[in-house]
């Protein structure tokens, strides 16, 4: 082997050199332009509203928890809510719970419940032209709540967790329903903030928009897909088959549009750069498969076909079983008066990241099919300019919602002194509870979801 050397060249580079020749010569740069050149910003606003004489009391909510294995199975539940308030006394909540499950999906479902309460009480006692803010997203909190009412009703629970996270999810429905109520009547205005998002709705509006018209034939086709989100399967695959009729700018937009891993904030970052401003509002549309559910059962067959299915899964002792039958009336009113999310995207500072910003809309909007872009105005301005009076950069991206987050969060030490505590007090009582010591923490919902949404 002597004489041998290793990495003293690059054995390709005349392979990379003709295959990128080639490419110049085949690729699609002449054929189509890129998307950034196709598409006209007119939906993305530069510059930020600017903020009232009197800026109006901000308050934010956030949660935390954490699950506690036991030994034999079953698990504690730890839920807390934090209401912030600028100057003014917090809102708190906390629940603890057990069930005989260890699942994280029962957790997260229990803390969405605790932090649109602590939002409702909030709503009850801040003054009028107040500002609350909630950390995550109000398209995937309700969808997400709706997808495992609707598993719990079907019978498509793999096993009692997902019976604890539709009954539980069936509560937070019903706050969140409430909460736009209170806010409404109130004078409260309410925005949902999150800077770990990834839709592609703006983005396949757009784009499938500009597609119909290069290409009338494609309208009713793209208006069908774009009723609901995310695309409908059976939509992607026609929109898919019809790439044989189009070339130039319509191909390179359809296959923008139908391309997965592009995501709105790349689109934005493209298309309208990356200075400061804010898009339109775009109303959300359910995904089909939730509609079809409502569709067929109507929001009370729903709720009593998922309240008749827990008291049949369930031990007539919990008070799970019955629960939701109890508050079936409640519930259904609640489903049916759900708010439409009114999405849109902000830029705080000039190349920072994006912050996504959802506004509760019309009374029982969260079901009508369709994708509508609006112009901003009034109070959603007064939200983001709300907002950007918070911004501290892109890790302390609203402080009052860090305030939430930093009180919100349980810490190991917290859960240290909270499980010693309850020991002592089982102790008294002469209970051995039985810890596992491994705890799960918990999660963000619009996190853990997105890729299933």
């Amino acid at each position: 082997m002597e004489g041998l050397r290793l990495g003293a060249g690059d054995w390709f580079l005349d392979l990379f050199t003709g295959e990128a020749e080639r490419l110049l010569e085949q690729g699609p740069w002449g054929r189509g332009g890129r998307v950034e050149e196709l598409v006209e910003p007119y939906w993305w606003v530069p510059g930020l509203p600017e903020a009232s004489v009197e800026p109006p009391t901000v308050a934010a909510v956030d949660g935390g928890g954490a699950l506690v294995p036991l030994q034999g199975g079953g698990a504690l539940y730890i839920a807390r809510a934090y209401g912030y308030v600028e100057g003014g006394e917090p809102e708190r909540v906390l629940e603890l719970r057990y069930y005989p499950v260890r699942e994280t999906v029962v957790l997260d479902a229990l803390r969405s419940w605790l932090e649109h309460r602590a939002a409702t009480r909030l709503v009850l006692r801040l003054p009028p032209g107040s500002v609350l803010l909630m950390d995550g997203s109000l398209w995937v909190t309700v969808t997400v709540s709706l997808s495992a009412l609707a598993r719990l009703a079907r019978g498509a629970v793999q096993g009692p967790g997902g019976v604890y996270a539709g009954v539980l999810s069936a509560y937070t429905l019903a706050e969140v329903a409430q909460l736009a109520e209170a806010a409404g009547r109130r004078g409260v205005l309410v925005a949902y903030v999150s800077k770990d998002h990834g839709f592609r709705a703006l983005k396949e509006k757009l784009l499938l928009d500009r597609v119909a018209g290069l290409e009338p034939r494609l309208g009713p086709l793209v208006e069908a897909a774009l009723e609901w989100y995310p695309l409908p399967p059976r939509a992607r695959i026609r929109l898919l088959e019809s790439r044989g009729l189009l070339q130039g700018a319509a191909l390179r937009l359809l296959d923008a549009a139908l391309d997965p891993s592009y995501r709105d904030p790349s689109f934005i970052d493209e298309v309208a750069g990356q200075g400061q401003g804010y898009s339109w509002l775009l109303r959300l549309p359910p995904p089909q498969r939730v509609h079809r559910v409502l569709a067929r059962l109507g929001a009370r067959g729903l709720v009593e076909a998922a309240a008749e299915r827990a008291e049949q899964l369930l031990p007539p002792g919990e008070r799970e079983a019955h629960e939701l039958r109890d508050q079936a009336g409640r519930v259904a009113a609640a489903v049916d008066q759900l708010p439409a999310p009114l999405l849109q995207y902000m830029r705080p500072a000039p190349g920072d990241p994006l912050l996504l910003v959802e506004h509760p809309g019309p009374v029982g909007g969260y079901h009508s099919p369709g994708r509508v872009l609006q112009e901003p105005r009034g109070s959603v301005l007064e939200a983001l300019a709300a907002i950007v009076s918070g911004y501290a950069g892109p890790e302390y991206y609203n402080i009052p919602l860090i305030a939430a987050h930093l009180n919100a969060t349980l810490s190991s030490r917290q859960l240290g002194n909270y499980l010693r505590l309850l020991e002592s007090l089982a102790a008294a009582r002469g209970v051995s509870l039985g810890l596992a010591r491994r705890a799960s923490m918990a999660r963000r919902l619009a996190r853990r979801r997105r890729r299933r949404l």
